[in-house]
């Protein structure tokens, strides 16, 4: 005979399964959650990849037609974008949403504007349908649309090579004198944004990572722009190779030489010299910088990860503090010739109050 034992029910009762929006609620608690949505107007999308979207927006309250001319410099705020990721009943994808998030919100973005800004997070639902939304800086045009759509016909010149390098070192020396571990560098989290409102920090990486020190980063996944090693002794020296690599295809393939971009070693030297060639070419500004150009990438794209100089030495360099000055002298060109317009339209003004 077989002897039934005495076992509670709840034990042997199939256990019910979280619903998602108890997964969310035990996730999300005790987290800021303070994205409004009845403050934004979702104009289009920009950017799909994968479950997420991503949202170039307005604020309901104060959209951009609605600011007058006079009170443009005063009202006027950043463009922002919000994005959207579709939540499965995944405890663990939740969870990463939310504890990068609170990473990225220990960034200290105005040390460091070149790293993408987030500024809020929460939960929308749509239908049965539950999604993250995290709200970002308007900066979500990536460095291949900059290349093949921006710079269609119209060759990179010195300072365009610059920004860019400077702007990925800048957040390198950062991430490591602060601690952080970035996780991904690609042309796909390297974002360019607008000339007029960033200036001086018009390209920029969205972070991806933590503060845990022993993460394991691999580059044993190649892409085009991945340094030779698969492993690294200092990931923001191979993260400033690919840099190097995404500077040396942008100057090649806005020359018509994209054909010639090669992410093997053995042609980096060249290529470094055929970029320079380009880029200081007849009739370029200072072409006895070009010395100063083979110098840093040299430098920058060693074969070694010990030789390889780091990104806070590389921001010293002669090449790096001479496009600064050119850089700055060109914006204060800029602000005089905004000055004479805005004092020439002042002077129309007068004239024909006289009239």
């Amino acid at each position: 005979a077989i002897l039934k034992q005495n076992i509670p029910s709840t034990q042997i009762r199939k256990e019910k399964k979280m619903s998602l929006a108890d997964t969310i609620k035990k996730v999300s608690a005790g987290r800021k959650l303070d994205f409004k949505r009845d403050d934004i107007i979702f104009e289009k999308v920009i950017e799909k990849y994968g479950d997420s979207r991503v949202y170039d927006t307005q604020n309901r309250l104060k959209p951009v037609h609605s600011i007058p001319d006079d009170d443009w410099e005063k009202e006027w705020s950043h463009s922002k974008n919000v994005r959207l990721t579709k939540l499965r009943n995944d405890e663990n994808q939740i969870k990463e949403l939310f504890d990068l998030f609170d990473t990225r919100m220990t960034i200290d973005y105005t040390a460091c504007g070149d790293l993408l800004r987030f500024y809020s997070q929460g939960i929308l639902t749509w239908g049965d349908n539950y999604f993250y939304a995290d709200c970002m800086d308007g900066a979500t045009r990536t460095f291949d649309y900059w290349i093949h759509c921006d710079h269609k016909g119209t060759e990179i010149e010195t300072l365009d090579a610059y920004r860019l390098i400077n702007g990925a070192l800048r957040a390198f020396n950062y991430l490591e004198e602060n601690g952080y571990v970035l996780t991904r560098f690609d042309d796909q989290n390297f974002y360019v944004g607008s000339f007029s409102e960033d200036r001086p920090n018009f390209f920029r990486t969205m972070f991806y990572g933590n503060k845990n020190k022993n993460t394991n980063v691999s580059f044993a996944n190649k892409n085009k722009f991945s340094p030779p090693e698969n492993e690294s002794s200092n990931i923001y020296k191979s993260y400033g190779y690919s840099a190097g690599l995404m500077t040396l295809y942008a100057i090649l393939a806005t020359n018509n030489k994209k054909d010639d971009f090669s992410n093997s070693h053995d042609k980096v030297g060249d290529m470094i010299k055929a970029a320079a060639a380009l880029i200081y070419k007849e009739g370029c500004r200072k072409p006895e910088h070009k010395d100063f150009f083979i110098t840093f990438f040299e430098d920058l794209m060693n074969k070694d990860v010990e030789k390889r100089v780091s990104a806070k030495e590389l921001l010293t360099y002669k090449w790096i503090t001479e496009c600064h000055r050119l850089d700055y002298e060109e914006y204060q060109r800029q602000l005089e010739e905004i000055k004479r317009e805005k004092e020439k339209e002042k002077e129309e003004e007068e004239k024909n109050k006289l009239n």
